[in-house]
């Protein structure tokens, strides 16, 4: 069996692109993958994916680690780099797929085994419209009782940036007293802060929040300086989780090796290969660490995160988008859906997911200026 072809899709999912590829076999089998696509970086993930195709082309889809060993370390010059390794990624995603589909296997059974049958998970995504109590209130009750979410995450800070006032916080707090009314105490509320305060200021928000019993803390501050992550940790009274941008394994290392969060948040669409996802996850457990990935993309990402989680002992939690466009599950056909807080683990081969590249292209993603986080002064956008 070998690879035939990669084809990139790049759709429009409103206020964001997603971006898929397929990998096509000459024996018939097709899988599919998803890269991190963020801020409008889809037209460089098209380029780099075509630029990089034939390290794919011709290979056996079955060696999976040869062909990442080419995509990530042949580019000599930029080996290693953010859009190659979500190139990588999803390269990988798709070619575990067609290697379950091939053994007639779930891809959590290629990877080693599961040690549960259901993946908890948390909303992202849940809160739309104004940011006033009120609406926070009613978007909390909606996640977690019509759509049964046992815990979930916001970003409640608005364009505030390096710390915060005592009327900022105040503003802050009556949203989160907002939620806890409506939801009660069971619930779990994580808040991420995007990498936007000093050290000073994201200790100052944890001491002034930590009534509302945050799940955790989630980038309180730049990950650049990991003493500095650390130091946060360190003195703060609740979680903090960090790694959704880390994209290889060498990052990750020095954050568990000096222990700068409790949480490692890594995305099975950026990091290069789903088995150095479990790398990381290992490297957590031996600190005594546990892992809660980044997933607040599309059909194939959870998928994919969830065949991981399945296997993966120190899982804390998955993040998973509450909300999505009309026509998410006429492109990605699955059964993922969220009962009791949890995702159950399918048996089916492959993913367990059917991508229908032509309803793909019915939707074709064009550059949008909301994917940035950051207005043109360089501050975080109002939600």
């Amino acid at each position: 069996m070998q690879v035939t072809d990669v084809e990139t899709f790049v759709v429009d999912a409103d206020w964001r692109n997603w971006f898929f590829v397929q990998v096509t076999t000459d024996s018939g089998i097709t899988g599919v993958g998803e890269a991190l696509s963020g801020e409008g970086l889809t037209a460089a993930l098209e380029a780099t994916a075509e630029a990089h195709k034939h390290y794919v082309i011709g290979e056996d889809p079955l060696n999976r680690k040869g062909i990442s060993r080419k995509l990530r370390r042949y580019p000599f010059a930029w080996r290693g780099g953010k859009l190659i390794n979500a190139v990588a990624a999803a390269v990988d995603i798709a070619l575990w797929d067609i290697a379950g589909k091939h053994y007639g296997e779930p891809v959590w059974k290629l990877l080693g085994g599961k040690v549960r049958d259901e993946v908890p998970v948390y909303a992202n995504g849940w809160h739309i419209g104004e940011r006033t109590p009120e609406n926070y209130a009613h978007h909390a009750k909606k996640a977690v009782e019509e759509q049964g979410y046992p815990a979930l995450k916001c970003d409640p800070f608005a364009h505030y940036e390096h710390s915060l006032s005592d009327d900022q916080m105040d503003e802050v707090a009556d949203l989160l007293e907002a939620v806890r009314d409506a939801v009660g105490w069971d619930v779990g509320i994580a808040l991420d802060c995007h990498g936007r305060f000093t050290r000073r200021g994201a200790i100052e928000v944890a001491d002034a929040l930590e009534e509302y019993d945050i799940m955790f803390l989630e980038e309180p501050v730049e990950l650049e300086d990991r003493e500095v992550m650390a130091d946060v940790t360190q003195h703060v009274d609740m979680p903090v989780a960090t790694g959704e941008r880390i994209y290889n394994n060498e990052t990750m290392e020095d954050v568990v090796r000096k222990q700068a969060c409790d949480i490692v948040q890594p995305d099975v669409t950026n990091y290069g290969s789903l088995q150095e996802v479990q790398h990381a996850a290992s490297m957590a457990k031996s600190r005594y660490m546990t892992v809660a990935p980044h997933n607040p993309n599309a059909g194939v990402s959870t998928a994919a995160s969830v065949h991981l989680c399945a296997g993966i002992e120190n899982l804390e939690i998955l993040e998973h988008m509450s909300r999505d466009v009309d026509w998410a599950d006429e492109i990605i056909e699955h059964d993922f859906t969220v009962e009791d807080g949890a995702i159950e683990v399918p048996d089916d081969p492959g993913l367990g997911v059917t991508f229908h590249p032509d309803v793909a292209r019915e939707y074709p993603g064009e550059p949008k200026d909301s994917h940035s986080l950051f207005d043109e002064e360089g501050a975080l956008k109002r939600p």
